[in-house]
């Protein structure tokens, strides 16, 4: 697969007749069509989990590498554009996922990483797999 981001820009009004813009990120694969709504494959999500149960497409179709492949073309979508306001917004997004990245933890166990959530108080210290590895063992 050929992946390549496709930018554009969508003004749209927003409150008391003001006009902005939203850069939308589709990814397309080169390798199946030159044209753009030939060889769409999905957009890039502002959010990506990664997690076992995939929320959105693009985790769906890339699975555990989603986040290293949506970097991958963040950074090579930067270097070919040299618009500022678009660059300006792929440095947002690049921002967005390097915190997404850093959101993890070590699982005392096995030493896989766990994801932290914000909204939670204290810190996960095991994944999901060992947690119920543990609750079965607990429950018998």
């Amino acid at each position: 697969m050929n992946l390549q981001l496709l930018i554009t820009k969508k003004e749209y009004v927003h409150y008391n007749n003001r006009t902005r813009t939203k850069h939308l990120f589709a990814v397309i694969d080169l390798d199946e069509s030159k044209q753009y709504p030939h060889n769409f494959v999905s957009m890039l999500p502002l959010h990506i989990r990664a997690t076992l149960k995939p929320s959105n497409v693009f985790e769906g179709l890339f699975g555990n590498k989603s986040l290293e492949i949506a970097n991958q073309l963040l950074h090579r979508a930067l270097e070919s554009r040299p618009d500022s306001e678009t660059a300006k917004a792929i440095r947002e997004r690049i921002e967005l996922l390097a915190t997404q990245q850093n959101n993890g933890a070590q699982c005392q166990n096995c030493g896989s990483t766990i994801k932290q959530y914000k909204k939670r108080g204290t810190p996960y210290i095991f994944c999901y797999e060992c947690y119920m590895k543990a609750k079965q063992k607990i429950d018998l």
